[in-house]
């Protein structure tokens, strides 16, 4: 053997006892929350989730499903022999939000109105009254609109390895205020919903991580009658895409680090992931999973999944003070088609690179939609400082 593939080896076994061995959430495996645990069957009481349904569908970007398509290098900019480098494999993945839009403190603080309307209801309405499934949406959306609240704060960002992983990660800090009482991201999912759910699988595809290589962020609100279906969405989409599992590898299925931080949700790794990917894997995922011989979850993509987060990561600053302006939709959010006037007429500019990096994305939507071909509306440009 090589030394250049020993040391590739050893790398890989190194990452791969980390991500094993990571210290979990000790405090909420021995901590419950009792007044959370009832529910009431039979009920047909509905939360009003409108509030995270303005945000999320103004300010999200659905990519489409994964063609497992490779992003092309870029051109080193005129004057360097400066290339990007990236995880060019899920690069064009993942659905985005918009954190670029959301500048001013009025913008900001529209984002934290929704996240206190969601931890007053439990003071309005007692949750017990509502269903499991409700219930569930529920603590999904506040944990969802809660981590989309604290990167807002914190942007611009360009990857959230730092700040979601290690002893100080922002997952366990007491962010969430339901009366007087104070909790973390990590409550919610460890204390709460694996308490109430049974450590169901599902739920990992419901917690928003920010980064393109965690599971998809929707354009819809979790509801109790939607989120079973778009829990089993999201799985089907991680799967089958270059984020979740690498489908060219010979005898070792590669699989995202996302599911070796969750371990506790497959207590047997290897073989109950392997089961549990089988159960969303299309055809040709099938068949690598089925002939794999071991897991090894090694991707990463730690890039924020804004519209051009990952470009400022590999291919250094870009200028946003003379720039071309896009049309933004209600809620300060970039609609779908890129078009110079929105109904509100607000503004938003952006730089060359940006916009070629928009079109790039709008591109690669339409593709993985299975369009045809794309359109858009050319934008006027001012030069780069």
């Amino acid at each position: 053997m090589s030394l250049f593939k020993l040391v590739s080896l050893l790398i890989k076994f190194s990452c791969l006892l980390l991500l094993l061995s990571a210290p979990k959430y000790l405090l909420a495996e021995d901590k419950a929350y009792p007044q959370f645990s009832v529910y009431s069957p039979k009920s047909k009481l509905t939360i009003n989730f409108e509030p995270v349904d303005i945000l999320l569908e103004s300010n999200v970007l659905d990519m489409g499903p994964s063609r497992r398509k490779n992003a092309k290098l870029d051109e080193p900019p005129i004057g360097t022999k400066l290339r990007n480098v990236f995880p060019s494999a899920t690069h064009n993945e993942s659905n985005r939000f918009t954190y670029e839009l959301i500048k001013s403190p009025k913008q900001k603080s529209l984002v934290n109105d929704v996240k206190k309307y969601l931890e007053s209801l439990p003071e309005k309405n007692n949750l017990n009254l509502y269903s499991k499934q409700e219930q569930l949406a529920y603590w999904l959306n506040l944990y969802n609109i809660t981590l989309i609240n604290e990167i807002v704060k914190r942007y611009p960002i360009v990857s959230l390895e730092k700040i979601l992983t290690g002893p100080d990660s922002l997952l366990d800090k007491k962010l969430v205020n339901i009366g007087s009482l104070q909790l973390s991201l990590s409550d919610i999912q460890y204390g709460i919903l694996d308490k109430n759910y049974s450590k169901e699988p599902l739920i990992i595809y419901g917690l928003y991580q920010g980064y393109i290589g965690s599971p998809n962020i929707n354009k819809k609100a979790f509801s109790g009658k939607n989120v079973y279906k778009l829990l089993k969405n999201n799985a089907t989409d991680f799967v089958n895409s270059n984020r979740g599992t690498k489908i060219d590898s010979l005898n070792s299925l590669e699989v995202s680090s996302y599911y070796a931080r969750n371990a506790d949700y497959f207590p047997n790794f290897s073989n109950d992931l392997k089961l549990h990917l089988l159960q969303f894997a299309d055809e040709t995922t099938h068949e690598i999973i089925n002939k794999s011989d071991k897991i090894e979850p090694i991707i990463n993509n730690w890039a924020i999944a804004d519209l051009f987060g990952s470009k400022r990561v590999f291919g250094g600053g870009m200028s946003t003070n003379s720039a071309a302006s896009i049309g933004i939709s209600r809620n300060y959010a970039l609609t779908d088609k890129v078009t110079k006037d929105a109904n509100t007429g607000g503004k938003f500019r952006l730089s060359p690179r940006e916009i070629t990096r928009l079109k790039e994305l709008m591109k690669v939507r339409a593709k993985n939609y299975g369009e045809t071909s794309v359109t858009i509306t050319d934008l006027e440009l001012q030069d780069e400082n």
